[in-house]
């Protein structure tokens, strides 16, 4: 109940700092664990990131990954892919690439607009493209690219699935950890990007009609297809990571063999033979963490907190398949923390004037407004991508 979310709330800190809380739920009852505290530059921050990261620091050598802009084709249509895996191991073309300097983003006001008000008369001339920095969030990594497309390792294999709004660079921190790992990550871009990178609405040329919509099921099996068959990968094991509106995507892709991540939507409701991580947050002001609770009641799901959760990845302890943490607090993450603070501060930066616009009008921001006081995406990533990492090298037995 929503009552008993809200009397387990601590008094707000200082917006340098949040605190999380996990909700251990045993049927209907909510009990919340020890919070521990999460503050930017803090001794605390550095303690807790410390002890969910790999330890890298004990090694001075970056880690090389590839980043590979791909695509597929879907009805025709191209449709971006981009692509973080570790260097093939027999392979020198590493030498022969170059150092990736940015990430290509866009955002499409004509896009956010037209879905989260109906306008279709914002010029394109509005729209602005952005540079993202590789390696971010670990300086470890170094990301190199090439100019011709590389052959793609066959190995565990995570897709990651944008919310609505979203982009194939919203999660590239966790990306790149995860390809350092051993992981080939693809990240599609799905129909309802604010980068509008393609048109899903296929025009008969003769009729005038629409004749294909071009959905995110279209685009994961076509993505899966051309892996295959075209790009000739043969993946030992499949994960999804979803986010928001992902997790619908995550819920549908692939079999109950598939480890799936959801995060800050709906946990997945497959049967006791499927693995899933849930991670969501009372502070989310677009998708109601109370609607998801029950479903990790029904479904079997152990809550963890913090403190088990630092343990098992210590000492090596399984995760239960059915793995939840929900964050709680009044700086708990809201529903944009999950992701990378470039492409947040981005959107942010670039939308910050039409924000009191938006709110007199009454149209969903989908928590940029919080965002834009807490920038709290890199202290919070700090924590969720070591905790998403180490759940899925167990689980995909990296």
């Amino acid at each position: 109940p929503a009552s008993a979310l809200v009397s387990i709330f601590d008094k707000p800190l200082p917006r340098s700092s949040f605190v999380t809380k996990s909700l251990l739920v045993v049927g209907s009852t909510i009990q919340p664990s020890p919070a521990a505290a999460f503050a930017s530059g803090a001794s605390t921050s550095t303690t807790s990131a410390a002890s969910l990261r790999r330890n890298d620091g004990i090694n001075t050598d970056k880690t090389t990954i590839v980043y590979q802009p791909l695509s597929v084709t879907v009805s025709g249509v191209k449709v971006p892919v981009a692509a973080w895996h570790p260097p093939l191991k027999d392979s020198t073309t590493t030498s022969t690439m170059q150092p990736l300097n940015s990430y290509k983003h866009r955002i499409s006001v004509q896009k956010i607009g037209k879905k989260l008000a109906g306008w279709n008369f914002i010029p394109s001339f509005a729209n602005r493209n952005f540079d993202l920095l590789p390696g971010a969030q670990n300086s470890n990594l170094r990301v190199v690219t090439s100019i011709q497309q590389q052959q793609l390792p066959s190995s565990p294999v995570v897709i990651l699935s944008h919310g609505y709004l979203g982009s194939r660079f919203d999660l590239y921190p966790l990306a790149e950890t995860l390809a350092s790992e051993g992981f080939l990550v693809l990240s599609p871009e799905y129909p309802e990007s604010l980068a509008d990178s393609f048109d899903a609405e296929i025009i008969d040329k003769n009729s005038g009609d629409i004749q294909t919509i071009i959905d995110r099921d279209m685009i994961t099996n076509q993505l899966l297809s051309t892996l295959s068959q075209t790009w000739q990968v043969t993946p030992t094991s499949f994960g999804i990571v979803g986010h928001s509106l992902g997790c619908g995507t995550a819920e549908r892709s692939g079999d109950d063999s598939w480890i799936r991540v959801c995060l800050a939507g709906f946990p997945s409701s497959r049967g006791n033979g499927s693995k899933c991580l849930f991670v969501g947050s009372t502070n989310d002001g677009a998708v109601s963490v109370n609607r998801a609770l029950s479903v990790l009641s029904d479904n079997n799901y152990v809550n963890l907190d913090e403190d088990r959760i630092r343990s098992m990845i210590a000492e090596g302890q399984q995760f239960p398949p059915k793995s939840s943490l929900v964050f709680a607090g009044a700086n708990a993450p809201n529903h944009i923390s999950f992701l990378s603070e470039a492409t947040n501060d981005a959107m942010v930066d670039f939308l910050s004037p039409l924000l009191p616009v938006a709110r007199g009008l009454k149209i969903p921001v989908l928590d940029f407004d919080k965002y834009q006081l807490s920038r709290d995406s890199r202290a919070f990533g700090d924590v969720l991508t070591p905790l998403v990492v180490g759940y899925l090298k167990q689980t995909m037995k990296v």
